[in-house]
């Protein structure tokens, strides 16, 4: 075997592992790309069923308000996670900056049983809207209706649910 032979076998095998690296970068940075969408999701899931469940159940009608995160909601609902169900309590959702970072979290108080139970929803949110139906579309401006557009900006994404009362 002369030299130039094992110089050929040798660059050869570099273009080999070359492409072989640059193979399974792309199978693990479509890996990770998947991960973060699968995460978006499952939060999108469980956020929707939840709101979606404290909306069905609204005593009344919610009161929005513009803060310097964005719009919260605010509505009673027999849709209690401390009581199982068990009495109306006061739902709100709004967006809240903890050490520079902005959270969406879900209250749920009831002043006369002592209740006051936060949960953080999600960490990094961006943009926070809640908007009604109206004639022209949904407006930012409550229109008293008891259906309810949550957007919200997660993993560089905007994510839309909608809720209501049923009767």
């Amino acid at each position: 075997m002369t030299l130039l032979e094992v110089l050929v076998a040798l660059a050869l095998s570099a273009l080999v592992l070359a492409g072989l690296y640059s193979s399974m970068n792309t199978v693990f940075a479509t890996d990770r790309a998947l991960d973060d969408r699968l995460r978006g999701v499952m939060s999108y899931v469980r956020l929707s069923n939840l709101f979606q469940a404290d909306m069905r159940t609204m005593i009344g009608l919610p009161s929005m308000q513009n803060t310097i995160f964005g719009t919260e909601i605010s509505f009673k609902s027999t849709h209690s996670l401390y009581s199982d169900s068990s009495f109306p309590v006061m739902v709100t959702y709004f967006v809240d900056k903890v050490d520079g970072e902005k959270y969406l979290y879900r209250e749920e108080s009831e002043e006369k049983k002592g209740i006051n139970l936060r949960i953080r929803l999600l960490e990094k949110v961006g943009e926070l809207k809640f908007l009604s139906p109206s004639e022209e579309g949904w407006k930012e401006q409550f229109v008293g209706k008891d259906v309810v557009r949550m957007e919200y900006v997660y993993g560089d994404k905007k994510w839309i649910i909608t809720g209501g009362r049923l009767l």
